[in-house]
């Protein structure tokens, strides 16, 4: 039997694909139809479960962005759920607080299985074309393909982003990636004992959580160049001025109950992180969010080496890759 294996399976009654290591026993769960979301990522045999799950189907269907590892595209909020680029205006639903657009138009569509491999690792490759989705199309008036690719080789999990422009119009881009990871990590711990680190030097000066623009050195609670114990703080914040190293930059949850450490790693391509703590100190999980761009910024009136505002030309591709990495 191969090491590796992609098994069809069910997530509450909704179809999935299992990935499977089987000489780790770390395996993933992955669910195309709703969102492409990596919904599980566990090893039974270590007692380690990291991606927050919901309960039952209805509750995943509720909310597909509060569970797993949802993907953004457009990420986070767009103001008013309106922008210009290039003279063209871009329209969205308003789904939050009566003037915001959140959290984009792709997480809780069905994506196709375009490619199943098990040579070197579990993985599994999903495509979304525009062309498809008239709601889609609506806000976004463009023909592209995202693909999203899952590797999975013992504890750590490899994930690949690319979106393709087919049409004849530059078109602006923008993803992110929203994972809910379990604070704490293991029923021995406990969020006393669970920690975070972004390696950011400044962060978005906000207003009712929309950048006003300005940047500013992080300090205090922001300070995630240092660690700070999760139960300590409430993060709702973006940062930027990343540091990286061989291109990369990575932020870690640690929960030394457990003896568990969660390395999460972007290239550069991703220039901010948004973390999320949750509305209350109680709040069971972290949100650890590599962002293309910063919230709204197609409305913000910056450079785009500043935003992070990606314009892909007819043909081209962008590609994005991170990893996850348990250590334990």
């Amino acid at each position: 039997m191969s090491r590796f294996q992609v098994e069809d399976g069910k997530f509450h009654g909704i179809d999935a694909l299992i990935l499977k290591d089987t000489e780790s026993g770390w395996e993933g769960t992955l669910v195309p139809e709703l969102g492409s979301n990596l919904i599980t990522l566990r090893s039974a045999q270590a007692g380690i479960d990291v991606l927050t799950a919901p309960g039952s189907q209805e509750e995943f269907k509720a909310k597909t962005t509060g569970w797993g590892f949802p993907i953004l595209m457009p990420p986070n909020r767009i103001d008013q759920g309106r922008f210009t680029f290039n003279g063209r205006e871009y329209v969205f639903e308003i789904n939050e607080r009566g003037k915001y657009h959140i959290h984009g138009l792709v997480h809780d569509l069905p994506w196709r299985v375009a490619a199943v491999s098990t040579e070197g690792a579990a993985s599994v490759t999903t495509a979304l074309r525009s062309d498809d989705h008239p709601r889609v199309k609506r806000s976004y008036p463009h023909s592209f393909e995202l693909r999203m690719t899952f590797s999975l080789r013992g504890a750590r999990m490899d994930i690949t982003v690319e979106a393709e422009n087919f049409g004849g119009d530059p078109m602006p881009f923008g993803i992110g990636f929203h994972p809910y990871f379990n604070v704490p990590l293991s029923p021995t711990s406990s969020k006393e004992q669970c920690t975070v680190q972004v390696p950011a030097k400044k962060f978005w000066e906000l207003d009712d959580l929309i950048p006003t623009g300005r940047r500013l050195p992080v300090t205090g609670d922001r300070d995630l160049r240092q660690t700070k114990a999760l139960s300590e703080v409430m993060l709702d914040d973006v940062f930027t001025d990343l540091d990286f190293t061989d291109g990369e930059s990575v932020a870690e949850m640690k929960d030394s109950g457990a003896g568990i450490t969660v390395r999460y790693g972007a290239g550069e391509e991703f220039k901010h992180w948004v973390v999320y703590t949750g509305q209350t100190l109680e709040a069971p999980f972290v949100c650890l969010e590599p962002y293309t761009w910063v919230t709204n910024a197609p409305n913000l009136s910056l450079p785009a080496e500043d935003t992070g505002l990606i314009v892909l030309q007819e043909g081209e591709t962008f590609t994005g890759r991170m990893w996850l990495e348990i250590l334990s």
